[in-house]
């Protein structure tokens, strides 16, 4: 079963396939505003959180997006933030922390279920937040069914704090 977003009174569906919390994360290939064509892994190399977000265009979600940069620009530890759109344009924006890439293969939109496959946003990828513990695992996912509710920051502050703590890298046996 498909899962609907809605946007501007419109339903949308989004592709079948969706990651889940607790899951390891998906490495994909995604193109830098650079045009280079890059790999996203599910862990960083030097063990740092990651946050996988998309969303369908810049333009209509600039605010939302700008206000976010400033979030992350003030957290008191390293977090890799990719913001990830469907296909590349020029940014008017930028960026304070947030790593923009453009999943131009769609790899991102199909392995974690963002690609909305119906309505005037088809092909474009719905809002959504995937957080990524130094583990690789996906800890916490903020997917709005109302995309113009924006993204729960606070919650993603409490659930950010929690992954930070909650890997130390030693495993079992350190």
């Amino acid at each position: 079963m498909k899962s609907k977003i809605i946007y501007k009174n419109e339903e949308m569906e989004l592709t079948d396939d969706f990651i889940d919390i607790g899951y390891m994360a998906e490495n994909f290939e995604a193109m830098d505003i650079n045009k280079n064509v890059i790999e996203i892994k599910k862990a960083s190399p030097n063990r740092n959180i990651q946050i996988f977000m998309s969303f369908p265009s810049f333009e209509e979600f600039s605010n939302e997006i700008i206000m976010f940069d400033e979030f992350m620009n003030d957290a008191k530890v390293d977090i890799f933030t990719y913001i990830i759109f469907n296909k590349e344009f020029d940014i008017p924006y930028q960026f304070k922390k947030i790593i923009p890439i453009f999943d131009v293969n769609e790899e991102f939109a199909d392995m974690y279920g963002t690609k909305i496959v119906s309505g005037t946003l088809e092909n474009r990828l719905t809002k959504a937040l995937f957080l990524i513990g130094k583990d690789g695992a996906v800890y916490h996912i903020d997917m709005p069914n109302d995309l113009e509710k924006p993204l729960n920051i606070e919650r993603i502050r409490v659930e950010l704090n929690k992954v930070y703590q909650s890997y130390t890298g030693a495993g079992c046996h350190g």
